[in-house]
């Protein structure tokens, strides 16, 4: 009987060790198990007096660069020019023009070959104290500096109070870069004033954004000036643009005959040899208001005969080549009879080989 209540109490003894946690068994703490092994990574230097932050320039955008006005840029340079060279300055803006060719005023001094001086040649312009035609000697003198000057006088063709000066202005786009020569000669098409409309089609003709001001040419050849209309059409010659044949040929048909010959001459640098085959030659020799015309296509039409009585001669050589080639091959191929004697044996008769 004592024997099997010992074993009773070993049983629930076992039982109370796999049910009871390991911490109540003689008040002892539990032991935690180890974390598994993760991946450190190495700490991150703290920038000292020679290290640099480089979370922070990381971190830190660029600035974005700030395009400025040119008359800001303008405004800069009279000032640095002011702290670097203050007498030069001061003759550049005290300095007046000569007479030139004609009643022309111009600039010829030394100083102008700066271009340093291009932003105080804009200032006098901006400021209208001088008078017109020195004005006007300004704006030519502006591309001889080399300087920044562009963009200015472009923006001056469409703010300028004196008709003579934006067409100087327009003039001088010649010399300058897209896009400041397309805005600059974009504002002459559309000025108040038809001379310097007439300026900025003769002077697209040179400038080398030319063929970018096609739409206000070809626009200039239906404008009521006919001025304006010569000009645009002698401009499309002169850039010398595929496209614009067809309104190079209606201004054959032009009713005013200073327009007539200019489309004459455009067409002769577009297409010389297309021109010679025009119908319209034969009704502008014919031109009773303009002698120039007349003998102008006059002459096409002796270059039209002239050419074509050379192909007829080469076409009629040629032929005459390929008859001859023709001949020799029949004469160096074999021949497929034999001679034989005849029975007089004074006479020679031919038939065919066997």
């Amino acid at each position: 009987m004592v024997r099997l209540k010992s074993s009773a109490y070993s049983l629930v003894l076992l039982a109370a060790l796999f049910v009871v946690p390991t911490t109540a068994i003689a008040g002892t703490p539990a032991v935690k198990a180890a974390p598994a092994p993760t991946k450190t990574t190495p700490p991150v230097p703290t920038p000292g007096p020679t290290t640099p932050a480089t979370s922070h320039v990381a971190a830190k955008k660029a600035a974005p660069k700030v395009e400025l006005d040119w008359r800001a840029r303008m405004a800069i340079a009279v000032n640095d020019l002011q702290a670097q060279d203050s007498a030069r300055l001061a003759r550049i803006e005290q300095m007046q023009p000569v007479r030139g060719p004609g009643d022309d005023l111009q600039f010829t001094q030394p100083e102008l070959q700066d271009p340093r001086a291009a932003a105080v040649l804009l200032r006098r312009i901006m400021q209208a104290e001088d008078g017109v035609k020195a004005r006007c000697a300004l704006v030519d003198a502006l591309p001889h500096t080399g300087g920044d000057w562009q963009e200015g006088a472009a923006a001056l063709i469409g703010i300028d109070a004196s008709p003579s000066v934006r067409k100087k202005l327009v003039g001088i786009m010649r010399y300058a870069d897209a896009p400041h020569s397309v805005q600059g000669l974009k504002l002459g098409f559309k000025d108040e004033d038809p001379e310097i409309n007439i300026a900025a089609a003769r002077t697209a003709a040179f400038s080398r954004s030319g063929p970018d001001l096609y739409t206000e040419l070809y626009s200039s050849t239906f404008d009521n000036d006919w001025d304006l209309r010569a000009a645009a059409v002698q401009a499309l010659g002169m850039l010398r643009l595929p496209k614009s044949r067809d309104v190079l040929i209606r201004a054959l048909h032009d009713e005013e005959r200073e327009v007539r010959l200019q489309g004459l001459l455009a067409l002769e640098q577009l297409d010389p040899e297309g021109l010679l085959q025009l119908p319209e030659l034969e009704e502008l020799a014919r031109d009773r208001k303009s002698h120039r015309i007349a003998r102008k296509a006059e002459l096409l039409l002796r270059k039209r005969r002239i050419a074509a009585k050379a192909a007829a001669k080469a076409e009629r050589k040629k032929a005459r080549e390929l008859a001859k080639g023709q001949a020799k091959t029949i004469d160096d191929s074999p021949s497929d009879l034999m001679p034989i004697g005849s029975r007089s044996g004074t006479t020679m008769a031919r038939t065919a080989a066997p």
